[in-house]
């Protein structure tokens, strides 16, 4: 899809606007539950990574009770400078579907 029909496309009315079957509503409403439930769990996954990065202070290695823990480190080389070709325009689909609830 070239940059012309990208558009032809965006600028069309409502007629481009597709009505879907009102029992495919769940799903957008799964979806936004499930961002809502992950963004959650992150939150709640670095406060307990910050906790134990914490206790372990400057340890590369830890151990609670059934856990071993391990906080290492990467090591990167030096990396000479690269040059990136040019590439050309393209127009791509997106892989996720925005949602918003009105």
């Amino acid at each position: 899809m070239n940059m012309s029909s990208l558009k032809k496309l965006s600028s069309s009315s409502n007629e481009d606007i597709k009505v879907l079957a009102k029992d495919l509503e769940i799903y957008a409403e799964q979806i936004l539950e499930c961002d809502r439930v992950m963004k959650d769990a992150k939150i709640h996954k670095d406060l307990c990574m910050d906790k134990l990065k914490e206790a372990m202070g400057n340890h590369v290695s830890a151990r609670l009770n059934n856990y071993n823990l391990e906080w290492g480190f990467i090591s990167y080389k030096e990396q000479p400078e690269k040059i990136v070709p040019a590439k050309e325009a393209r127009t791509i689909r997106k892989k996720t579907i925005n949602i918003k609830k009105y």
